[in-house]
């Protein structure tokens, strides 16, 4: 690590790696680093997706918004968050790294050495192997899966008519947050397209292993999500698997048969793939393991690694130090994450540059409860902050809020921000039925 120009290399904008980037850059600039040392932001897309409302665009009608009025509300140019930021952001696909020698190698062909490394590669749908799964299904990851969805339900309702009558089954495999938010909000959609397509009947069920939907969560937030979801018909399917998938008919370990017109894929999860060769400390089930200050570890105490290698997000696998569980797959996680990793960063700079005798590193100590909202169709939403629980119109307000405050902290300028929430509000305001 001589020489000038030292490389810090974040790999992944989502959450975790804008965050992460956002604050180093601040830090560096404060420290009068940002000639010596160059932020490197590396991501597969030139834009950062506001994940969770995916879910509206996968049910927002085409005679609402178009295709890029949809892309301009949930996903956001990276050269427009770092605006007058200096950062280096490369559109390049992984294709691996060689954390011995310190290089980053593209699927273009090039290649990146860096002297800090943070790992926030996100994931990818878990199938489980699961056969006939993976090619008989949608997913809702990205914002063109999003579009895949909508286009899909929207292709075969506006089908229908006196002469071609349609029967649409939605199922939905995993009542984890994705999941119930998908059903809710497809039900409600299709309510108020059958207004208009009378010849097109649906039916949306979930299929869920557990025997409750969302499992994990507070036991007051199952029962009034569950209660919701029954309140709007749709069928919930518990304690049964799905073992094998073929186009129209979704064969379950307890023998029985689910037809279906199309199938949504909700029901897991794994860190990107990429993780899985690195040589790094792994946990009982080969995820990669970030310690208590972010940082992954050589697989063993023989192996050395170039640089500093951080993780954060749902890359890596953190486990609370007082629960003994790992946390969950969160925006919330990857954000206070990617604070704890900036500044270990810039401790460890500090260090290096004879700023400090010491670093003086952070731990992460996760919240003893995670704040979140369940939005379950139109505008109706299940919110737990602490001990207060908000349902209903209260709980979608909320969503709304916290949307608004994560652009204007996170993201975009005040009056953009301003601009495109607003514009954001008037569509799903229009597509979000009341109660």
């Amino acid at each position: 690590m001589n020489g000038q120009n030292k490389k810090i290399v974040i790999l992944g904008a989502g959450f975790g790696g804008s965050k992460a980037a956002f604050d180093i850059c601040k830090k560096l600039k404060k420290l009068n680093l940002e000639e010596k040392y160059e932020l490197i932001l590396v991501d597969k897309n030139e834009y950062h997706t506001y994940t969770p409302t995916l879910y509206e665009i996968a049910t927002t009608s085409k005679n609402l918004a178009n295709q890029i009025d949809l892309k301009s509300i949930v996903t956001f140019p990276l050269e427009t968050i770092f605006k007058n930021i200096k950062i280096t952001i490369l559109k390049e696909t992984v294709r691996d790294v060689d954390l011995i020698e310190g290089d980053i190698h593209f699927k273009s062909g090039g290649k990146l050495k860096f002297d800090f490394l943070v790992l926030a590669l996100g994931s990818e749908t878990n199938y489980f192997g699961i056969p006939g799964l993976k090619e008989n299904s949608l997913t809702l990851k990205t914002f063109m899966d999003a579009l895949k969805i909508r286009d899909t339900i929207w292709e075969r309702v506006t089908a229908s008519g006196p002469d071609q009558p349609q029967k649409l089954r939605i199922v939905i495999g995993g009542a984890g947050a994705t999941g119930v938010e998908l059903a809710g909000e497809i039900k409600s959609w299709l309510g108020q397209l059958r207004e208009e397509y009378k010849y097109c009947s649906s039916t949306v069920s979930i299929i869920q292993a557990m025997p409750t939907v969302l499992p994990g969560f507070h036991e007051k937030i199952i029962a009034k999500v569950t209660r919701r979801l029954k309140d709007i018909n749709v069928g919930l399917l518990m304690n049964e698997t799905i073992a094998e998938v073929k186009p129209q008919k979704i064969i379950l370990k307890s023998g029985r048969i689910v037809e279906y017109d199309i199938l949504i894929w909700t029901g897991g999860v794994k860190a990107a793939s990429l993780m899985t060769g690195l040589p790094l400390k792994k946990e009982e089930k080969g995820r990669v393991m970030a310690e208590n200050q972010m940082e992954c570890l050589p697989q063993s105490h023989d192996l050395k690694l170039y640089g500093k290698i951080y993780g954060l997000g749902d890359a890596i696998c953190f486990y609370d130090p007082d629960t003994g569980k790992p946390i969950p797959y969160l925006a919330e996680a990857a954000i206070q994450g990617a604070e704890i990793v900036s500044h270990n960063i810039i401790e460890d700079i500090k260090m290096i540059e004879g700023l400090s005798q010491k670093a003086k590193h952070k731990r992460y100590n996760p919240p003893k409860e995670y704040a979140y909202i369940i939005p379950v169709g139109g505008k109706f939403a299940v919110a737990k902050v602490g001990p207060i629980i908000l349902s209903g119109l209260a709980g979608w307000t909320l969503k709304g809020l916290v949307e608004f405050y994560y652009l204007l902290w996170n993201v975009l300028p005040p009056m953009q921000t301003l601009r495109v929430w607003l514009k954001g509000l008037r569509i799903f305001v229009q597509n979000d039925r009341l109660g």
